[in-house]
């Protein structure tokens, strides 16, 4: 079994344990919410983020409304989310930009999206894959390194040069897949010792 087949037997084998497997940020009901959801993600646990989001939202429901919002305000709402004043200043100036400039939608574009405050490679490709499926590029988080060197994907700890490194291995068709799958059984499986 070449490199290739090994890897797509990796993934395979973690489908299985993860059938029908979907992100697990949850109060979102846009692309716009669902961009912020991951911005606030970085560096905080999904569960925290969760916490935060329906009074967030609740408040600020688009684009146009966060574009407007005041700073203190959004710092108070986010406030137990690592680096939320950051992360505040992050999704209030790429609100104003979605509004000026897409609409108050994120754009479906890599490039685009990384020009946006908060947003990097790997937040934009947990963006395009998880709601599109786009295939543009592989988001490596702490999880998706843990597995990928576990596995003996990658021998790096640079998430630039781990997510490369999948690029080559793994078909473009499934690399939608790698982040989400990656991150459960690293999530969920790793610290069981499977």
């Amino acid at each position: 079994m070449d490199k290739k087949e090994y890897a797509m037997k990796v993934l395979s084998d973690i489908e299985k344990l993860f059938p029908n497997a979907e992100t697990e940020l949850e109060n979102w009901e846009s692309p716009f919410q669902f961009l912020v959801c991951i911005i606030l993600s970085a560096q905080t646990m999904d569960r925290q983020v969760n916490r935060v989001t329906p009074k967030l939202f609740e408040s600020f429901p688009d684009a146009s409304a966060l574009a407007k919002a005041n700073i203190d305000e959004v710092r108070k709402l986010i406030g137990s989310v690592n680096y939320y004043n950051n992360k505040a200043k992050f999704i209030i100036n790429t609100a104003k930009i979605l509004v000026n400039e897409y609409e108050g939608n994120p754009p479906k574009n890599l490039v685009l999206l990384q020009e946006l405050p908060g947003v990097g490679y790997k937040t934009a490709n947990v963006f395009l894959n998880d709601l599109y499926q786009a295939n543009q590029g592989i988001a490596v988080d702490t999880h998706v390194r843990k597995v990928a060197k576990k596995f003996g994907l990658t021998q790096s700890d640079n998430p630039d040069r781990i997510a490369k490194d999948l690029e080559k291995i793994y078909p473009r068709e499934v690399w939608y897949k790698i982040n989400l799958y990656f991150v459960l059984y690293g999530r969920y499986k790793m610290r069981k010792g499977v």
